[in-house]
């Protein structure tokens, strides 16, 4: 066709690009929207391309990133919360004062043991003997009476002197008991046995040292008051 309607003349020039121009100087209302879509399409463009936008950050969101929407908590379960913290503080201080408290007894348990160790070993071992007798010599007194606080004196000694061995006595029986309870056989035990008599004849040579020593002092006691007459 070489005419155009209306008897104009075909110009050459091209329909399709005269209304693209007048998209392009927004002579058309077609131009808001294409216009529209052009940068929705380059926003989408932009947000696929850029890992910092708005959606890839919402992409790389995990479970524990999202706050969940219902934390609208009653008054009840906000007192309900900390009621049991405090509970929990509580019963933390408890218990460590209980502890404490144990650790403490137990502590004064084995220094009281220690103690009666100690004066166990020292009994069995004649060191009650030195301080058994009442040294009551006076330079006043008669010789009926010194012989007579000396013999009282001699009687305390020996009487210190078989608490002593009474001790050492125990001591080696429970030594015995010991070994036995502990189950050792053979070498161990024949040397854990011979410990025990040893740790015996040591004691027994204590207590006789101890009251040779006593019965000594009450002799000097006896002379110095007799010497001082």
């Amino acid at each position: 066709m070489s005419r155009l309607r209306k008897g104009r003349k075909y110009k050459g020039s091209s329909f399709a690009s005269a209304f693209k121009g007048m998209l392009k100087g927004g002579d058309s209302p077609f131009a808001v929207v294409v216009g529209s879509n052009v940068n929705e399409e380059e926003e989408t463009t932009r947000s696929v391309e850029d890992p910092n936008s708005a959606d890839a950050a919402n992409d790389a969101k995990t479970d524990k990133d999202i706050v969940p929407s219902d934390t609208d908590y009653s008054r009840e379960e906000v007192d309900s919360y900390f009621q049991r913290r405090k509970l929990a503080k509580e019963k933390a201080e408890l218990e460590k004062a209980k502890a404490d408290k144990e650790a403490e007894e137990e502590a004064k348990a084995e220094e009281e043991a220690e103690v009666a160790e100690e004066e166990r070993e020292s009994l069995s071992q004649g060191e009650n003997i030195a301080e058994s007798f009442d040294d009551e010599f006076d330079p006043t007194m008669s010789g009926k009476e010194r012989r007579e606080e000396s013999r009282e004196n001699k009687g305390q000694i020996r009487d210190a002197k078989k608490e002593a061995k009474a001790a050492a006595k125990d001591e080696f029986k429970n030594k015995k008991q010991a070994i036995k309870d502990s189950g050792v056989k053979g070498k161990e035990k024949r040397d854990a046995k011979k410990d025990a008599r040893k740790d015996k004849r040591d004691d027994k040579k204590s207590i006789r040292q101890n009251k040779r020593s006593a019965k000594k002092s009450n002799r000097k006691s006896k002379r110095k008051a007799r010497k001082n007459k």
